[in-house]
């Protein structure tokens, strides 16, 4: 039987580190954003008379349906609540940073089936540089130039923060409170756009009402614009499980 290799324990350390030394920059304007709010939805008319209600009955809505509903302040978070999300997807996360002189850019290429979530950091040219994959409350992450792979509990460490995501949950968040709300169309895809502020920033997010997922987000510091983010190339069709199997060959899926 062929021996599990064991890391060292500096090896391990400088593995991860290589990992994730390059979100350190964007971690402290990072937030959680773990609350869902799949208790609350909207109430559909049953006629043309009728109009959309909150109620505490949840329904899925998805694009077609939400174009019925009228976007308000008041109603915004219960909209984004319940739109219909894909339980499989992939998408490339592209964050920039602003500062007096010029700007800095990070992206990444993210993954998701059957529960499974895996992060790839990409270089200026788009190769992966190093790789995250999250299973449940386990982390493996290793270096595109290295077979060995660190494995760990992934502790308070989330998906998000991997993929550099803020997401719409932030704008569910207990205390935010939107400040404008609205429509809008990216790439040719209807969105809504809420604004709220949030950890002293002003936030601006796009939420696609096709896949309920989040399209773009800007913050500010007063009027200054420090941070934005875009998602791109977003398809539904679950990845290939070649994107959930580890150096040396073992998969995390249907295990």
């Amino acid at each position: 039987m062929r021996k599990r290799k064991v890391l060292s324990a500096p090896m391990a350390a400088a593995i991860c580190a290589g990992v994730l030394v390059s979100l350190l920059f964007l971690s402290y304007i990072m937030s959680s954003g773990l609350l869902h709010r799949r208790d609350t939805g909207i109430t559909l008319p049953t006629g043309e008379a009728d109009t959309p209600v909150v109620t505490a009955d949840s329904q899925l809505l998805t694009a077609q349906s939400v174009a019925d509903v009228d976007i308000t302040t008041d109603n915004v978070q219960h909209v984004i609540a319940s739109l219909t999300r894909p339980e499989a997807y992939s998408c490339t996360i592209e964050n920039k940073l602003y500062y007096t002189g010029g700007s800095s850019s990070l992206r990444c290429r993210r993954y998701v089936r059957d529960g499974v979530i895996r992060t790839d950091t990409l270089t200026e040219s788009g190769a992966v540089r190093s790789s995250i994959i999250r299973r449940g409350d386990t982390i493996y992450s290793w270096n595109a130039d290295s077979s060995a792979v660190y494995e760990g509990r992934a502790g308070s460490f989330s998906d998000d923060a991997s993929a550099m995501l803020p997401t719409y949950e932030d704008v569910l968040a207990a205390g935010v409170t939107p400040l404008s709300a609205g429509r809008t169309s990216t790439d040719s895809e209807p969105c809504i756009i809420v604004s709220f502020d949030l950890d002293g920033y002003r936030c601006a997010y796009s939420v696609s009402a096709s896949s309920g997922l989040l399209k773009s987000a800007s913050f500010y510091s007063g009027d200054t614009l420090t941070r934005s983010v875009s998602v791109s190339g977003l398809s539904t069709e679950a990845p290939d499980k070649v994107y959930f199997t580890l150096p040396g060959g073992k998969t995390l899926l249907g295990e």
